[in-house]
């Protein structure tokens, strides 16, 4: 493996998101024929499939064009770009009665009803950035109230989406990536305006992370639990751990701590980067785990074909996550996972040919197939964690983490 040097990296991911990242969607996504973004993009960059598949994809796009905007440089071009979703999800998003439709087709007619709270939570995220970024104080509280309607349907008991597909008069359940999207939700909410109802949202979304789907004697975070009392849910579902949501999960608990100056919850941050790289890395072809079994049992039907694979997110995410969690701490332990993880995403997801990363690869590190975009994958997760790098990296000390690392 190459040698890393810790003070050329924020050089290095500028040069990547900028150079690679957001002019290959830039280029290749924006429909100026009908609105929104192309986010099925095959490796030549061609669009495979027109519909808007999924459309987590709008609002996620859309929110990183702003947030690049805001953050990092104020380019015309990113904010009318972000425009461009902005514009297509008000217009065709919802169904009557306040719903997202989860799939539209290209010019916007329905093809899938409401499926999942997610397309909302990533509208919310889109609608509150580009208001961050256009002064539109009205875009904003659009904003607040579609996050009012996910808080309320979140924390009903036995809906559809929250409970897998069982019988709610037989078991109940609560899903970690519900509390985990909304604490990230809220963050970014704040950074408009804080409201004073944040602080109690935030803190009911940090009790449910580490109270109920924390497994501290364990070393591990249950995706699906029990709703009155936090044990795990029936069969595979109770035992399915999620590597990349445990790190993502810390990377909020973190920025959480920061804002509040908690250590406690940088600490529980810590720990669940470090808990979720050593369930998820496997250690005969390298890389992250899609999904792994707390007890190592079989996962049934479905699941067991996707839990071996190895997705763009979950590298994304630990990129960021290992180096803010070696930043904090100064644990070398961090480093050496965040290098074995640089060495095997630009080895294996990175393609230097056409660019942008692939999105899917088998359990030895081969392209399942060619996509660069599909219904859900798109700039959100490399965008933001190639952004968050060079920001955390940028305000560091160059020679304090040299030292750290004994470069």
């Amino acid at each position: 493996m190459r040698r890393i040097v810790i003070s050329d990296l924020a050089s290095f991911y500028r040069r990547e998101l900028l150079d690679n990242m957001v002019p290959f969607w830039l280029r290749h996504s924006l429909d100026r024929h009908s609105g929104g973004y192309h986010t099925c993009l095959d490796r030549d960059c061609s669009v495979y499939d027109f519909g808007k598949l999924c459309m987590w994809g709008q609002g996620r796009l859309a929110w990183m064009l702003a947030h690049l905007y805001n953050e990092l440089d104020r380019r015309p071009e990113w904010l009318a770009a972000s425009r461009l979703g902005i514009e297509f999800i008000a217009r065709h998003g919802f169904d009557p009665e306040r719903r997202m439709y989860y799939a539209l087709t290209r010019e916007g007619r329905p093809m899938e009803d409401h499926r999942c709270i997610f397309t909302e939570l990533s509208t919310v995220l889109a609608f509150t950035e580009h208001a961050r970024a256009a002064g539109d104080a009205a875009l904003h509280l659009r904003a607040r109230k579609l996050f009012d309607l996910c808080w309320d349907y979140a924390h009903e008991a036995g809906n559809r989406e929250r409970n897998l597909g069982l019988d709610a008069r037989t078991v109940k359940i609560r899903r970690h990536a519900h509390p985990m999207i909304m604490l990230n939700v809220l963050q970014q909410l704040r950074l408009y305006r804080k409201e004073p109802q944040d602080r109690r949202r935030v803190d009911d979304c940090l009790d449910l992370m580490l109270r109920i789907h924390q497994k501290s004697r364990r070393r591990l975070v249950l995706e699906n639990v029990l709703w009155k009392d936090g044990s795990p849910a029936p069969g595979w579902m109770g035992r399915m751990v999620n590597p990349g949501h445990m790190i993502e999960g810390g990377i909020f608990l973190i920025h959480e701590g920061r804002y509040r100056c908690d250590a406690g919850l940088k600490k529980a941050g810590l720990n669940w980067i470090r808990w979720g790289f050593e369930l998820g890395w496997d250690k005969v072809y390298g890389g992250i785990f899609n999904d792994v079994d707390a007890e190592g049992l079989p996962l049934p039907g479905g699941p067991a074909l996707l839990a071996d694979t190895k997705l763009w997110w979950q590298h994304a995410e630990a990129l960021y996550g290992l180096l803010l969690a070696f930043v904090e701490s100064a644990n070398p332990w961090f480093w050496k996972a965040y290098c074995k993880t640089h060495a095997y995403s630009f080895s294996h997801f990175a393609d230097r040919k056409y660019g942008e990363w692939y999105a899917l690869l088998d359990r030895a590190g081969r392209p399942i197939n060619r996509a660069k975009g599909t219904d859900r994958k798109n700039l959100f997760h490399i965008g933001r964690n190639f952004l968050w790098i060079i920001q955390l990296l940028e305000k560091s000390p160059a020679g304090s983490l040299s030292e750290m690392t004994g470069a």
